[in-house]
């Protein structure tokens, strides 16, 4: 709940037509994307875990804007990557899928969400390059570099980044990474319309004390000019006090260098409609 606003039932009534995409922010990488036939979550951090894990500075800014058992009931859940803040034990486990709605993650971190109890009838593992197709999106899987490529023994990716097709509306969630020179090539392929890119960065005194780092906004704004995409939507922000950018950077430097690009600064529990 934001102010009076119940969320869930926002998007639970929201109603969205062909050429359209419904789009709530849920804080740091988590969305859900509503179209005329499906809805969807993505690295949803719905919860305080990481701070019950880790302990300070790890508390939120501001508390969830909604409760994972209050969402309306989701066609597919996507996780990125297994980083507590992208794969929530506390927010996966209560929320509510409809029967046969997948839970797609990266196939090397299977064996983690079956610890957590899901059985494999309802896991979707991916990996580079392979593609998902459900009722309503088509899902392909693209490798993501998080300051490093790793892989298990089998070869699988332990990051990745999604291309969703809703019928005519692509999206681009690049999950935790930074830029490589494969990207922009991968992704440009992919006639994206709405790119989703994280901003935090990285710098010698997070990565001394653990925190993997991503593109900078100043990266995020040219990866998503390079790709062609018609909006670019920051991300990563607003969550962890010291782990956070000025998301208004972003769109000063975006707005400077690449004057056809259009963006969009999304607050916290913010919907946002996406009309082709």
């Amino acid at each position: 709940m934001i102010g009076k606003r119940d969320i869930a039932a926002e998007i639970a009534a929201t109603t969205v037509p062909d050429n359209a995409l419904a789009i709530w922010s849920l804080g740091q990488c988590g969305y859900v994307f509503k179209s005329s036939r499906c809805t969807i979550g993505i690295d949803l951090y719905i919860s305080d875990w990481v701070n019950e894990l880790a302990g300070e500075p790890w508390s939120r800014i501001a508390p969830p804007p909604v409760a994972p058992e209050a969402l309306p009931p989701l066609d597919a859940v996507l996780c990125s990557h297994h980083h507590e803040d992208h794969m929530d034990k506390r927010s996966l486990v209560p929320l509510r899928l409809k029967d046969g709605a997948p839970l797609v993650a990266p196939r090397a971190h299977l064996p983690l969400l079956r610890e957590w109890g899901f059985d494999d009838a309802r896991l979707g593992g991916m990996n580079h390059g392979e593609t998902l197709r459900l009722a309503g999106v088509e899902i392909k899987a693209f490798a993501a570099k998080h300051d490093e490529f790793e892989k298990d023994a089998e070869g699988n990716h332990f990051y990745l980044g999604y291309v969703l097709r809703f019928g005519d509306v692509v999206v681009y969630h690049a999950g935790d990474t930074v830029g490589f020179p494969e990207l922009p090539q991968w992704i440009g392929a992919e006639n994206v319309d709405a790119a989703f890119l994280p901003i935090n960065g990285r710098d010698y005194k997070r990565t001394a004390a653990g925190i993997v780092g991503n593109m900078n906004y100043r990266e995020a704004a040219d990866l998503a000019h390079d790709i062609g995409a018609r909006l670019a939507l920051p991300m990563h922000y607003g969550v962890f006090k010291h782990n956070d950018e000025n998301p208004a950077y972003f769109a000063d430097y975006a707005y400077q260098t690449y004057p056809e690009l259009s963006f969009h600064l999304m607050r916290m529990g913010e919907r946002f409609v996406f009309f082709k």
